[in-house]
């Protein structure tokens, strides 16, 4: 796994929103904390963090002189302009088992519209447990092969062994017939025209 750190900085514990220009405010917490700290992270590292590795990123957070194993446990954002308001993370031991959420990014759907079939998707994620350095940050399916009726399984995922699910019976997409839509001309209504006949005088 790609050793990313980024560097958390002490942030006052104070009310109110947090208005620094280039920072993003978080929480640090879990593994060897005595409760929680208030930090502050380089907004635009965390924007590509996220951008490149996802929303479940696992990250070497330098805190304090010292490096600490984690992931991204949460993030909040501005719903009209997508700005990141506030990010969580979560510090574990490397070898510690945790229960987390791991996005699926089907590919190969053009190919599938080509054959005029569509991928139903049910599930954008897995949920798994087991040690954080056995998951991987997303995982990729290639639906292009499949036919009419055919699923997206767990074992498509080759996730560890070691990792645990209950989804294994679930289907996280099927393929269907391609649902074309109809365009309908709108109906005109033709108007009839009576001629009068003209009775000679």
């Amino acid at each position: 796994m790609e050793k990313i750190i980024i560097k958390a900085l002490e942030r006052p514990k104070k009310t109110g929103k947090f208005k620094e220009q280039g920072f993003v405010p978080g929480v640090l917490y879990g593994e060897g904390m005595e409760g929680s700290a208030s930090v502050k992270f380089d907004a635009a590292v965390i924007r590509n963090l996220i951008s490149q590795h996802g929303s479940n990123a696992k990250i070497w957070v330098d805190y304090n002189g010292t490096k600490k194993f984690g992931f991204v446990k949460a993030t909040q954002s501005d719903m009209l302009s997508n700005k990141l308001l506030h990010i969580d993370i979560q510090v574990i031991a490397k070898d510690q088992k945790m229960k987390i959420q791991i996005p699926i990014r089907f590919i190969g759907e053009e190919v599938l519209k080509a054959k005029d079939l569509e991928l139903h998707i049910s599930k954008h994620e897995v949920t798994v447990i087991g040690d954080m350095n056995k998951m991987p940050e997303s995982i990729e399916v290639d639906v292009s092969e499949l036919e009419l009726g055919g699923q997206v399984t767990y074992e498509d995922f080759k996730l560890d062994e070691s990792l645990v699910t209950d989804e294994k019976e679930l289907a996280y997409g099927v393929i269907n017939h391609l649902k074309l839509m109809k365009v309908e001309e709108p109906e005109t209504e033709t108007e009839v025209v009576a001629e009068e006949s003209v009775k000679p005088e």
